[in-house]
């Protein structure tokens, strides 16, 4: 997974680990990585902070204001209103193995089948693109870019309200979004605007991975949901950076206090804010992922819960927890409080699946934590999101695998899953599925 770094260590964590979405220290990428939802949101609107070059005593010029708008607090207001539709067509111009293809989609299940590196994965990504402005694999984004062409482009169009959503991309350039052909400020503008239920085998992650992959995948999932949660994300981000900055600069140079506060502030207020809605939504995880891991699982209990690294439940005790460690953090020169430290708990049977579950446990706990999306999802857009299920059926036995689309059936809208051979779908999804078999970067019904 690609994600960005915040701070330094935390005890018992290594570098790895703390790489978060949140962004890492003065905006620099780790070689080779793909820039973050949140990096490109910022990006585009302010440049990378650069070694503050002020005197001692002097503010740090930014041109930004540590000043927390006001945020939307009732969650449940959120996207009340919104109608989600279904795709009607998918185009891939340059985008991975397709040199241009087209492909119509059915409003309920579509099943990708064929061999091995052929571009099933490819199309599914696609999707998962539009959806999430991310892509599935690789760390760089000219990745996606077909060899011998020069840029990529990936549309869908919406069935009921016509709409198109488009990303491009040309080499040495920047992920660029569309919407009905005009030009957006920032590629992170599309984020829920398709949203999806992804499930493939690198969500394993979810278990296996670092604190740091957990974080990355709450923000994603509520990034995806809830536009007020990106934009306090962005706000956090922004003023741990500036902070940061001033951390390392007050190593050499006098700092006043009264330079700290309004960035200290601000991650506080911001702060406070993801910490509600992370621990709003892993409340509403938690017992859909128990539902659906007692429908696919062996009888064991799923449980989910938030592991904050430090006291700030509220912006006052995280301000004032900030305050108190700064001269530790001026030491290590990074912020050492705040949602970029916390974690994502999962329990089976009362125990960290991370060191004691099995593969099997490991494998479906991930499922079943994946599949609460799309009663969530159901309950804020009035349908289900869009579920990708990328090849996880050959990996589950024929029970589990029974189980599993059962529940996929009753549950999901449209769907998108990919399989070696149709028959791994089960006769459920063959009997209501459109088929196409794709051979050689081609697709065909």
């Amino acid at each position: 997974m690609i994600e960005w770094e915040v701070g330094g260590e935390k005890p018992g964590e290594s570098g790895e680990e703390t790489r978060d979405i949140v962004g890492m220290e003065m905006g620099t990428l780790f070689p080779g990585e793909q820039p973050t939802l949140v990096d490109e949101e910022l990006s585009s609107v302010i440049p990378p902070v650069s070694p503050p070059p002020f005197e001692p005593n002097e503010a740090l010029e930014t041109g930004f204001s540590p000043e927390n708008p006001s945020l939307i607090k009732d969650i449940d207001s959120v996207y009340k209103d919104l109608s989600l539709d279904w795709i009607q067509k998918i185009e891939l111009i340059g985008f991975r193995n397709y040199a241009h293809e087209s492909v119509t989609l059915g409003p309920g299940f579509n099943l990708v089948t064929g061999a091995n590196a052929q571009g099933k994965t490819n199309l599914l990504e696609a999707l998962y693109l539009i959806s999430t402005t991310r892509l599935l694999r690789g760390r760089r984004d000219h990745e996606a870019i077909r060899d011998g062409e020069s840029r990529m482009a990936v549309s869908v169009w919406l069935r009921d309200t016509d709409t198109e959503l488009r990303i491009t991309l040309e080499k040495g350039g920047r992920k660029r979004a569309l919407l009905n052909g005009m030009s957006m400020p920032r590629a992170a503008d599309l984020m829920g605007r398709l949203p999806s239920v992804t499930i493939s085998t690198a969500d394993l992650l979810l278990v296996r991975g670092d604190p740091a992959d957990r974080r990355l995948y709450l923000d994603l999932e509520l990034s995806g949901l809830f536009p007020a949660y990106l934009r306090a994300f962005t706000l956090y981000r922004r003023a741990v950076e500036q902070r940061n900055a001033l951390l390392k600069h007050s190593r050499e140079h006098p700092v006043s206090a009264m330079q700290f506060e309004p960035w200290e502030l601000e991650i506080a207020q911001a702060g406070a804010e993801i910490r509600q809605y992370r621990r709003r939504h892993v409340e509403e995880l938690s017992q859909e992922a128990a539902t659906a891991h007692a429908l696919i699982g062996d009888g064991e209990h799923l449980a989910l819960s938030i592991e904050a690294a430090d006291s700030g439940d509220d912006a006052d005790s995280l301000r004032e927890g900030l305050e108190q460690t700064r001269s530790a953090d001026i030491a290590r020169g990074s912020t050492s409080l705040g949602p970029h430290r916390d974690d994502l708990s999962i329990w089976v049977d009362g125990r960290d699946a991370r060191h004691f579950a099995s593969q099997g446990q490991q494998r479906t706990a991930v499922i079943a934590i994946k599949l609460a999306g799309i009663p969530i999802g159901q309950r804020i857009f009035g349908k289900p999101p869009l579920l990708l299920l990328d090849d996880m059926l050959s990996d589950l036995d024929a029970n589990r695998r029974q189980r599993l689309t059962d529940v996929v059936v009753n549950q999901a809208g449209q769907a998108l899953l990919t399989c070696t051979e149709a028959e791994a779908a089960g006769p459920h999804i063959l009997a209501v599925a459109r088929c196409f078999r794709v051979d050689q970067g081609r697709v065909y019904a």
